[in-house]
């Protein structure tokens, strides 16, 4: 005890600073605050330096009272404070080597199994993995503080740059100035490709992570693989087939876009926007394949699209199924539409077949009769035509009224036949681009915009109106039609948009037994 009494209190200090400048040190490593081991050392310090600054007055009240009890608590005091920092400086030191054990095992694992490498500002190389060394087939000493580019050329020539044709000169004056360029946190691929004195290529692939202190660029680490002929060329042939498998998906799929007589449509949430075929364009009246989904939204009735916004809210990416009126222009139609709901890489998108439904369908005739438009792409075409404010164009609104009394007399099968076979002949001779419609099961309108088949229609009509009185022989029995038709022309006196309604006006005056002819064009009867 009386050695330890002799003890100086200098000795609590410099083991309580020692731990101060341990702990201060971990905050600069760890990169982090240690704020309850540093409260404590800078405890165990304060206490210390007391003791040292009040030691001499400690004694000296020691001495005046005559025994060591004042001396003997000091002691103990002091010996308090070293246990403390010893602790303190135990823990400290500990902590340290389990970090650095920790830091050499991952180190350790990177450098046998990774390329990597540090440079400076320079280019230089001031840190290299041994797995680098060894491909390149030289020595730590041999790469160090020497450009890394001319390191790679140790052994390779370097040919390329991230795809592109490049020497080692090229690839050096693009690093020029780098750092005026690169910016904190931002992590770019680089790929350098090479070829040995053997010829063979490869390329090293590189993610490259710059390196700043306080804004300040002080170099970059590379870290990546490297990539032979043989794993290049396996590559490249996983690539082709899967760019083939793609290619084949894509013209399938466009033959069916292109060919399918059902409206197909992709909703793109995310854009905001909707792709249409021309089947859709053509019935629903669109203006052009892509609209602005607010666009086509406001088309909608009133009534159905808080049911529509609801079905497409809801969906978790099930089918589904709804129907809604659609303003084409002239009148609403009811639309079908049938999809699912497709999520890829953020992108939400509803695709599926999007179809007009008809109140009324005609029997299927195998015929001329089935390919024929229907009132709605009547309306459509009309809306296209009446845009063109230069053209005139002819309505021919025609009925076939002898087809009852033929069915009658000779059954719905030849009946069929002579009213498709009329139709065929009209959409033959006179009718552009199979501007034709059915509005009734016996009447029809058609469009022609050529101006020789209008006179070709017109001498018909004026010639003893044979277009109107064909006949066709069916077994032993010869058949007759008997056709009355109504004729306008949008060059007609009065609103060019009811040059339909002009053609069906001229057509009931024409069925008027008191009148002389089977047709009448609007401007004679007007």
């Amino acid at each position: 005890m009386i050695d330890y009494i002799n003890q100086s209190p200098l000795i609590p200090v410099i083991f309580s600073g020692l731990v101060v400048i341990i702990v201060l040190l971990q905050c600069l490593v760890k990169r982090k605050f240690l704020k309850v081991r540093l409260i404590l050392s800078l405890i165990v310090t304060f206490t210390a330096v007391l003791l040292l600054v009040f030691f001499g007055e400690i004694k000296k009240q020691n001495e005046a009272v005559g025994n060591n009890s004042y001396l003997i608590l000091t002691y103990f005091g002091m010996l308090a404070i070293e246990i403390s920092a010893f602790a303190l400086l135990f823990s400290t030191i500990d902590f340290s080597i389990t970090n650095e054990k920790f830091q050499k095992a991952l180190t350790t694992s990177l450098d046998e199994s990774k390329f990597y490498v540090f440079l400076d500002k320079k280019d230089r190389v001031k840190v290299i993995s041994s797995c680098f060394l060894n491909d390149l087939g030289i020595e730590e000493a041999d790469a160090l503080r020497k450009n890394f580019f001319d390191v790679i050329e140790m052994k390779y020539r370097i040919i390329g740059m991230n795809s592109a044709e490049a020497l080692k000169n090229d690839v050096k004056r693009f690093f020029y100035h780098y750092e005026k360029r690169v910016k904190e946190g931002e992590r770019n691929p680089l790929e350098i490709n090479i070829q040995a004195d053997d010829g063979q290529e490869g390329s090293y692939y590189f993610i490259e992570d710059p390196i700043f202190t306080r804004g300040a660029y002080h170099g970059r680490i590379l870290m990546g693989e490297m990539k032979d002929e043989e794993s290049l060329m396996g590559m490249e042939k996983d690539l082709s087939e899967a760019q083939n498998e793609l290619d084949l998906i894509r013209s399938r799929f466009t033959t069916l876009l292109y060919k399918t007589n059902d409206g197909i449509f992709f909703n793109n949430i995310t854009n905001h926007s909707i792709w249409f075929n021309d089947v859709l364009v053509e019935k629903l009246s669109l203006n052009g394949n892509s609209l602005d989904a607010e666009e086509f939204y406001s088309n909608m009735h009133p009534d159905d699209i808080a049911l529509y916004q609801s079905v497409l809210n809801s969906n978790r990416g099930e089918d589904y199924e709804v129907t809604y009126r659609y303003n084409t222009g002239s009148y609403y139609v009811y639309v079908k539409e049938i999809g699912q709901k497709i999520s890829q890489n953020g992108t939400v998108e509803f695709c599926g077949i999007m179809n007009v439904v008809d109140d009324f369908r005609y029997e299927k005739t195998n015929t001329v009769l089935d390919s024929v438009g229907n009132e709605a792409e009547l309306m459509n075409r009309y809306k296209q035509l009446l845009s063109e404010e230069n053209n005139v164009f002819m309505v021919a609104h025609f009925r076939v009224a002898s087809i009852p009394e033929i069915n009658e007399k000779y059954g719905r099968p030849v009946g069929n036949m002579m009213l498709s076979q009329y139709v065929a002949y009209i959409k033959k001779n006179y009718v552009t681009n199979s501007y034709i419609y059915r509005v009734s099961g016996l009447e029809f309108v058609a469009f022609i915009t050529s101006y020789n088949r209008m006179e070709a229609l017109k001498n018909s009509l004026i010639n003893e109106e044979k277009i109107l009185h064909v006949s066709a022989t069916y077994a032993s029995e010869k058949v007759a039609t008997e056709v009355y038709m109504g004729i306008s022309y949008s060059s007609d006196p009065g609103n060019r948009k009811d040059t339909l309604e002009h053609a069906k006006y001229a057509l009931k005056y024409a069925s008027n037994p008191q009148f002389k002819s089977s047709y009448a064009f609007y401007k004679d009867v007007k």
